[in-house]
């Protein structure tokens, strides 16, 4: 129960991203709020890692490392783009509804570990609230873009390809602290060359620092912390179930902060999602290792 509290409390943590962005000033890319806030988390991460206990671990593939930082640099490009395309709502339903299912299928492949029948019921139950929530945001009019929502499952491979390999980092007795801090550290170099073209002269305004920091602190540093901490002891697959308690939390927010009015079929989705990980808490935790 203790590593599903903090997976949850992670999505909290995540759920916060898209209402922090909404501060950021004008001028500032969906993409260049991504690379700051990777870059600011990947250092704050290597911080936190530098001042932890070291412990020994068995040989890691190396590129359980190269893929657990692509996977994130990835998402970073993926969902932020996709979100511009399609929205924020959209995008983010479909990048974290995708994203169990996939994670169901590498944890499959890559970690030889199968799925449960209470998984199954618990994430079906899960993506159909979050499928609830994506249709009481969209009008009858609105067109989706292909290239949008292709984008978006893009970002939901990318992050279960992220928690698949963590997860292996972690099986082998690599700290969640290094674990974290090596994929984001990776990860944020890969997305360095990001900075020569994207417009990040809002990052010089008090607002902007502040968001970038609440980014790459909060909704990165202490929200994968935790989440590493609680997938040490979770199949990959729970654990990015759990992580659809971001949705409902992102809502909550954005009522709470943004003054949005989200129509009741929003709140009966948010009420399917925490049937589902409902569900999913009352099974005993599988374990790996």
């Amino acid at each position: 129960m203790r590593s599903r509290i903090l997976v949850l409390l992670s999505a909290l943590c995540f759920g916060t991203t898209g209402t922090a962005a909404a501060f950021a000033p004008k001028g500032s890319s969906s993409l260049a709020i991504g690379t700051a806030r990777i870059i600011v988390g990947a250092g704050a991460l290597l911080l936190v890692a530098a001042f932890s206990p070291r412990a020994a671990h068995k040989k890691t593939r190396a590129r359980a490392w190269l893929l657990g930082a692509a996977g994130m640099a990835g998402y970073q490009v993926t969902f932020f783009h996709a979100v511009q395309l399609c929205g924020v709502m959209v995008g983010t339903v479909i990048a974290l509804g995708s994203a169990p299912a996939i994670t169901g299928v590498l944890n499959l492949v890559w970690l030889k570990k199968p799925v449960t029948r209470t998984w199954v019921i618990a994430t079906t139950f899960a993506i159909l609230g979050v499928g609830l929530m994506t249709v009481s945001k969209r009008s009858g009019t609105e067109v989706i873009s292909v290239l949008g929502v292709l984008l978006a499952l893009l970002a939901g491979l990318s992050y279960a390809t992220f928690a698949i390999t963590s997860k292996e980092l972690l099986m082998a007795g690599v700290s969640f602290q290094k674990a974290m801090a090596g994929v984001f550290g990776l990860g944020a170099l890969m997305l360095t060359p990001l900075l020569l073209i994207e417009n990040m002269s809002w990052l010089k305004e008090i607002r902007g620092i502040s968001v970038a920091l609440w980014l790459g602190v909060v909704a990165t540093t202490v929200a994968y912390l935790l989440y590493s901490a609680g997938l040490k002891n979770l199949p990959a697959n729970e654990a990015a179930t759990l992580t659809l308690a971001e949705p409902v939390t992102a809502t909550i927010f954005g009522v709470t902060l943004l003054a949005e009015h989200p129509p009741l079929l929003t709140w009966v989705g948010a009420l399917v999602v925490l049937a589902g990980l409902a569900i999913l808490s009352r099974s005993p935790a599988q374990t790996s290792s």
